[in-house]
C-alpha cells in the first residue's frame, strides 16, 4: 500500500488527478478514521456550547467567504506567542534549516518547540481561536500531524534563492488538497508590508468559479496555476493580500480558497502558521510521512484534547 500511495501522490497527484486521487484517499482513510469524524460532527452543538461558555461573552471571529481577519490584538495568549516567536526568529532567522524544494520558504521551528514554548498550543486551542475554525469545519478539527504540519514558524526570504524572480511551487496559485477542510490560522509575527511577499488569496466563491473554469483537480489539469491563466478569471477586487501589522491573525480555508505567497520579499517575512484538518484526510500522509503528536493531559478541557489528539473521543477515558 505504501508503494501505491507514493505513486498516487507523486507530482501533486498528477497520475489520476487531484479529484480522483482524493476520492481514493478519503475512502482509504474513512475506513480507519470515519468513526472519529462522525463523532466530532455529532457532538458539534455540545462543543460549540462549551467554547461559547469558555470565551465568556467575548465575540469570536467568524469566517465569511472562507476567511476572516482579526486585527484586535486581543486574542488570548497572543502577546505571549508573539514574544516567543520573535525570539525564535531572532535566534534562527537567516540560516538554512530545511533541505526542501522551497528554497524561498522554510519552517524554523524545531519538532519539540511546542514543548519549549507552551504559548504555541495555548494560543491556537483557546476558545476564541478554535470556535470560528470549528464553525467553518462543522466539527472540531485537529492540528495536522502530517502535511501540512500543524505548527510552523515560516520564514520567507530571497537569501537562498538563486532565481528569486521565477515563481514556482507555492508561489503560484493553488488550493490545498491534503484534507478537506484545511483551515490555516496565520499570525503575523512581524509587520508584513506589500513588498514583503505577503499571502495573496481569493475568497471561497471566487475560487469556486475559477476552479470550474479551469476544471481544477481533473486529470491532466495543473495543480499550480500561473497568473496568466488565473488573472483573467477574477476581478482585481477579489484578490486579498495579507499585509498587516504584527499580531494580526488570518483565518483561511486553504482547501477552498486559491492562494499563493512568498514572492520576492524585500524583508524576511515571518508568520506563525497553524493547520487544522479533518481526521479523514484526502491523501496518504499517515503512510508516507512522519507523525507529529501533541501532548494532552486528562484534565484538559474536551475542546483542547479534540484539537490536539486526532483519536480522542470525549468520555472514552472517564
Amino acid at each position: 500500500m505504501t508503494a501505491v500511495a507514493r505513486a498516487l501522490e507523486s507530482e501533486d497527484m498528477r497520475r489520476l488527478g487531484i479529484r480522483r486521487t482524493s476520492r481514493i484517499g478519503r475512502a482509504y482513510n474513512r475506513r480507519r478514521f470515519g468513526s472519529l469524524l462522525r463523532s466530532r460532527i455529532e457532538r458539534l452543538p455540545a462543543d460549540l456550547a462549551e467554547l461559547s461558555e469558555a470565551r465568556g461573552g467575548v465575540t469570536a471571529p467568524r469566517l465569511e467567504d472562507g476567511f476572516a481577519i482579526d486585527d484586535s490584538r486581543s486574542l488570548p495568549h497572543l502577546d505571549r506567542v508573539l514574544e516567543d516567536m520573535r525570539a525564535v526568529a531572532s535566534e534562527r532567522g537567516g540560516r538554512r534549516w530545511e533541505d526542501v524544494r522551497k528554497i524561498f520558504l522554510q519552517n524554523i521551528l524545531a519538532p519539540e518547540d511546542h514543548l519549549r514554548y507552551p504559548s504555541l498550543l495555548d494560543f491556537v486551542t483557546s476558545p476564541l481561536v478554535l470556535e470560528p475554525v470549528a464553525r467553518q469545519c462543522g466539527f472540531v478539527p485537529h492540528l495536522s500531524r502530517a502535511l501540512p504540519r500543524g505548527v510552523r514558524l515560516m520564514e520567507s526570504s530571497t537569501t537562498f534563492d538563486p532565481t528569486p524572480d521565477e515563481w514556482r511551487l507555492s508561489q503560484l496559485w493553488h488550493i490545498d488538497y491534503h484534507a478537506l477542510p484545511t483551515i490555516y490560522v496565520i499570525v503575523a509575527v512581524r509587520d508584513i508590508g506589500p513588498e514583503d511577499g505577503p499571502l495573496n488569496f481569493v475568497g471561497e466563491a471566487a475560487s469556486r468559479r475559477v476552479a470550474e473554469a479551469l476544471d481544477y483537480g481533473a486529470r491532466g489539469a495543473p495543480y499550480r496555476v500561473t497568473d496568466e491563466r488565473f488573472d483573467p478569471l477574477v476581478d482585481p477586487d477579489d484578490v486579498h493580500r495579507f499585509c498587516a501589522p504584527a499580531g494580526t491573525v488570518l483565518f483561511i480555508d486553504s482547501s477552498r480558497c486559491f492562494h499563493f505567497g512568498s514572492r520576492r520579499p524585500r524583508n524576511a517575512r515571518y508568520h506563525l502558521q497553524y493547520a487544522y484538518v479533518s481526521p479523514v484526510r484526502n491523501d496518504f500522509g499517515d503512510l508516507l510521512r512522519g507523525d507529529q503528536g501533541f501532548p494532552t493531559r486528562p484534565d484538559d478541557p474536551p475542546h483542547r484534547r479534540l484539537a490536539l489528539d486526532r483519536t480522542y473521543l470525549p468520555g472514552s477515558d472517564d
